[in-house]
């Protein structure tokens, strides 16, 4: 049975060893980890090696989120047409021109509707088979790792790694291609398109994307810093708990509940300031592409 320290939170202990991330771990079990200067090749290679079951599923949500992106950017483009060469006249052709291209967008919203859908389910379907990959891949290494290792690593971290930054690292495989590829593929055509209207104008918008992208860099780089602190402080939270629960008859018989509620208080108020770290810095990178999006409207 082991034993329950009767420290307080506030005595002065020694930091805990710096836990692994799944991603590490993973990693090790493909020997690249061995070094502390492993390849980026190989950890990248090892990263996209979870796309290769479902390369079929990926290509086919990815051109799905193409259809979403250009669909995005015709419809515009279809109700610029009526308005500007069909709307002038009264003719009945101009009465047919409009119905066949209302008919054309009702059947381009369908079409983006559906693909719309597909991303939605099969993409988050995709990511979830691939969380289910690493989390047995992760389990499995965690079987052949010595004693010393869980030694020096609390069980607590080592559940978080299987579970929350498994899920993490599904969202990443999901919408990261997915946004990539609709971000790229929706501000180049709006850039052509917005050329062929108005070379002024659109020079104007695109003068404030240098000053957004810097925003938005420098913010993202702080709300991930207050993402990653917030990882490890719920991971203190399930080893804290963890140690708690594992010797709770401990606990109760030497009538150890109040410093046991202390020390989780402890782990909570710390995982409720990085949280805080995290909507402050969110805060500052909405608050920011708002303004911006703003005054290009005032300065167009």
């Amino acid at each position: 049975m082991r034993s329950i320290p009767l420290l307080s939170p506030d005595s002065t202990t020694k930091e805990p060893p710096a836990q692994p991330s799944a991603n590490d771990l993973l990693v090790a079990k493909a020997g690249y980890a061995s070094s502390a200067t492993a390849p980026a090749r190989s950890r990248g290679k090892k990263f996209l090696s979870y796309y290769k079951p479902y390369l079929g599923l990926f290509f086919t949500d990815m051109a799905c989120a193409l259809i979403v992106s250009t669909t995005t950017l015709l419809l515009p483009l279809c109700a610029r047409y009526i308005t500007k060469n069909i709307l002038e006249g009264n003719t009945p052709q101009d009465l047919n021109q409009i119905y066949l291209m209302g008919a054309l967008m009702v059947a381009l919203v369908g079409i983006q509707l559906l693909c719309t859908m597909f991303i939605d389910f099969q993409g988050h379907m995709m990511g979830a088979r691939m969380e289910s990959d690493m989390r047995s891949e992760l389990f499995e290494q965690y079987q052949k790792l010595s004693f010393r290792f869980y030694d020096e690593q609390r069980t607590g971290q080592l559940m978080t790694r299987l579970t929350n930054d498994t899920f993490a690292m599904s969202e990443l495989y999901h919408h990261g291609p997915e946004d990539i590829v609709v971000t790229s593929l929706t501000v180049t055509g709006a850039f052509i398109i917005l050329l062929k209207v108005n070379v002024a104008l659109t020079l104007i918008v695109f003068l404030f994307v240098p000053m957004m992208a810097v925003h938005a860099l420098y913010f993202n780089k702080k709300m991930n810093r207050a993402l990653r602190s917030s990882k490890d402080r719920i991971g203190d939270i399930n080893a804290q708990v963890e140690d708690t629960l594992a010797g709770i008859r401990v606990v109760k018989s030497f009538t150890n509940e109040d410093v046991e509620k202390s020390k989780f208080a402890y782990a909570n108020n710390r995982f409720l300031a990085s949280r805080r770290d995290g909507y402050k810095s969110e805060m500052y990178f909405s608050g920011g592409l708002l303004a911006f999006t703003q005054l290009i409207t005032i300065a167009v």
